[in-house]
């Protein structure tokens, strides 16, 4: 109509979909640190490149969901309900290799995880709980053949349980192969591309008979008919399960190969106490089991603290 002033469009803010991290294992070792956060409403999050310090907010109006990626839920699975009271729209990412004690230092065993796996499907649903079977690591004394019993007897025990399952072998990172060289016996095996895809291949055909689809990250020479391309973070799949589309779907990956959506991560490197030889995010395992140790579940960021007045005030923020 003649007259009226042109409306202002309107902004829309997206959701924050939290990853709870990628970078380390919070539901094993920050449980409650993570439960404090989520009641305080906010955390400080840390570039790990950059240092820049960031305020993420928790609250229930802009989280859209929360996905874990753990070896061990069970310290998380006795707070859940603390995490319930901010929100349920919680997704799953469990790792069950079976790989020996020298190379998983303190992941729970199998059979304990396989249990608690169970536990989180039973509450919420086989579509919010996806089986990690990785990473596959080939060594002069770990051969193809253990991973193959150790998936079928993994596979037998969740059948039901979920029907997503992620696999991938080890990147050969420097840090890697030094850590390999500094805590074991064993030296990594490099395996060529045909030999991965012919184990991936045969990997999805024993998945499919226990009920699973195999997907694969960052390895897209792996994929085929049987193996499909897999998204830790899939923004799309988690506005269905959760029937909530106000989230950003923008592709935003974190190295090649990586079809993630965007998310923000509360975690930090270097802070995974598991001890695991072939870890990407631990520089070594000393450097984790110090910051576990000087670890205050009272911060508002994982590993740090900053002043609030100081950051209110528009000051430079002060981490201690």
């Amino acid at each position: 109509m003649a007259g009226l002033p042109p409306s202002d469009p309107i902004k829309i803010k997206m959701k924050n979909i939290i990853s709870a991290s990628r970078r380390t294992d919070i539901p094993a070792f920050y449980a409650d640190w993570f439960t404090n956060r989520l009641k305080a409403g906010f955390v400080y999050v840390k570039n790990p490149y950059s240092g820049k310090v960031s305020h993420v907010s928790l609250k229930p109006s802009v989280l859209h969901s929360t996905l874990f990626c753990s070896k061990n839920y069970f310290p998380l699975i006795r707070k859940i309900k603390d995490v319930e009271k901010v929100t349920r729209n919680l997704f799953f990412h469990f790792t069950i290799t079976g790989m020996p004690r020298n190379l998983e230092l303190s992941t729970p065993e199998t059979n304990e995880a396989v249990k608690d796996f169970k536990w989180l499907s039973r509450r919420y649903s086989p579509r919010q709980v996806v089986w990690r079977f990785d990473p596959i690591t080939i060594t002069d004394k770990l051969y193809f053949e253990y991973f193959e019993e150790s998936f079928i007897k993994t596979a037998g025990q969740l059948k039901g349980y979920s029907n997503q399952c992620y696999m991938s072998f080890v990147s050969p990172y420097n840090k890697t192969i030094k850590n390999f060289k500094k805590y074991t016996d064993q030296t990594l095996i490099d395996i060529t591309p045909e030999n991965k895809k012919l184990f991936a291949e045969r990997l999805s055909e024993l998945a499919e008979g226990f009920g699973f689809r195999l997907y694969s990250c960052c390895n897209d020479a792996l994929l085929s008919g049987k193996i499909n391309k897999g998204q830790c973070i899939n923004g799309a799949v988690l506005a269905e399960i959760f029937d909530d589309f106000d989230v950003n779907l923008k592709p935003t990956p974190t190295r090649d190969g990586c079809g993630c959506t965007k998310a923000v991560d509360i975690g930090s490197y270097d802070s995974c106490p598991h001890g695991c030889v072939y870890c990407y995010a631990n520089t070594d395992k000393e450097k984790a089991l110090a910051f576990q140790r000087n670890h205050n579940p009272e911060w508002n960021g994982l590993g740090f603290n900053v002043d609030e007045i100081t950051a209110e005030k528009g000051g430079q923020t002060s981490l201690f």
